[in-house]
């Protein structure tokens, strides 16, 4: 029978195994002194800063305790032993430590050196190697979602340029910010230039979840969660703390004591908060999103559109249960990619995350926009 096949946590895997798409890094700053990250040539030629951080993409969206269930990063090794052919953790020879943040939605995992720790040498050549798991039961090694695994160890070497731009800043940490109640300022300065504290300019992660208020307000609190957050003033946080933040999501209470929501679950999925403090990959708000249209990347053509297609439908029946967020009936309000130069409804972005991953990563603190922030 179709119901009969036990506990996903113990079937195998039939979904294809993950592939790294591409590796970057930070090779100069922007015209705004902030990081900008180019792919590395896998030919090692890249010359990258001693501050760098480094970004992995990947084809396929990750179980998220694979990239970022220890403190430092196990699934992959930077070292500049350049001899050994690394394929375990135990073969990482005087390592750099990193620290790993992993972004659902762009399906990217951002490696970031360590403060008081050793770092990048200027002058000096490293090989980045990206590993998989050794055995179905290994504790680390990436994996996606369900279980499948990457599908070879990747290897890329690179060297750190002699010498930074002065403005360079050590990237131990993603920018700081008032991401909630960001504003858009040119529309501060065309709607409201004597009010620093308009509404109607909001753009952070207190907009995106006010534009999912039809299905979540008072009255009409689907799934029991309520994001009426105030607008337009932006100035009511109660709903989230008592519905959202720390709170599992209904549709993956699975099981005994599922109300409790749960960090790192066995089974992906289970128990998810619907707003993980500091971990966008454990925030089932973000894939309900992701399987909407909010989150149509335009930029990908055939094969690759048709991929990432595939997979979104992997995870909507895996857990993702319900409409999208926003429904799509409401039409895309926001978009996490453009869909065309200047989209006006794209959402801001953090050092290369969307506003409300950002947010999320930073601690998901609401507040009262209404007021400065402190």
């Amino acid at each position: 029978m179709g119901c009969d096949v036990g506990e996903a946590s113990y079937q195998p895997v039939d979904a294809p195994p993950v592939q790294l798409i591409e590796v970057r890094a930070t090779t100069s700053l922007d015209q705004n002194y902030q990081p900008a990250r180019t792919a590395l040539d896998p030919a090692g030629a890249t010359q990258v800063l001693s501050t760098a951080s480094i970004v992995l993409k990947f084809d396929r969206f990750l179980l998220p305790r694979s990239v970022g269930g220890a403190a430092l990063a196990d699934f992959v090794c930077l070292s500049g032993d350049l001899a050994t052919q690394v394929t375990t953790p135990a073969d990482c020879l005087n390592p750099i430590p990193l620290a790993a943040t992993y972004n659902p939605v762009q399906r990217e995992v951002i490696l970031r050196q360590v403060e008081g720790m050793q770092g990048l040498v200027p002058g000096s050549r490293y090989a980045l190697t990206v590993l998989k798991p050794v055995d179905d039961d290994a504790p680390s090694g990436v994996r996606a979602f369900d279980g499948a695994p990457l599908r070879d160890n990747v290897r890329v070497e690179f060297t750190v340029a002699a010498t930074n731009p002065p403005q360079a800043m050590p990237e131990f940490r993603m920018p700081g910010g008032d991401f909630y109640c960001q504003r858009d300022l040119e529309c501060v300065a065309a709607m409201c230039p004597d009010d620093p504290l308009c509404g109607t300019c909001v753009r952070g992660a207190a907009y995106v979840l006010a534009t999912c208020i039809g299905c979540h307000v008072e009255g009409n609190a689907s799934a029991g969660l309520k994001l009426s957050v105030g607008a337009p003033l932006f100035n009511n946080a109660a709903p989230l703390l008592e519905t959202a933040i720390g709170h599992a999501a209904h549709q993956t209470q699975i099981g005994e004591h599922a109300y409790v929501a749960e960090k790192t679950p066995e089974r992906f999925g289970r128990a998810m908060p619907l707003i993980d403090p500091n971990n966008p990959g454990n925030s089932y708000l973000l894939y309900k999103i992701i399987v909407g249209e909010s989150a149509i990347d335009p930029s990908l053509t055939g094969e690759a559109a048709e991929q990432l297609r595939e997979e979104t439908e992997r995870l909507r029946a895996a857990f993702v249960m319900g409409m999208p967020m926003p429904p799509p009936e409401s039409g895309p309000v926001f978009r996490f990619f453009p869909e065309q130069p200047g989209d006006p409804s794209l959402t801001p972005y953090v050092d290369g995350m969307d506003i409300l991953s950002a947010w999320i990563l930073a601690g998901a603190a609401p507040r009262d926009c209404s007021t400065p922030a402190p």
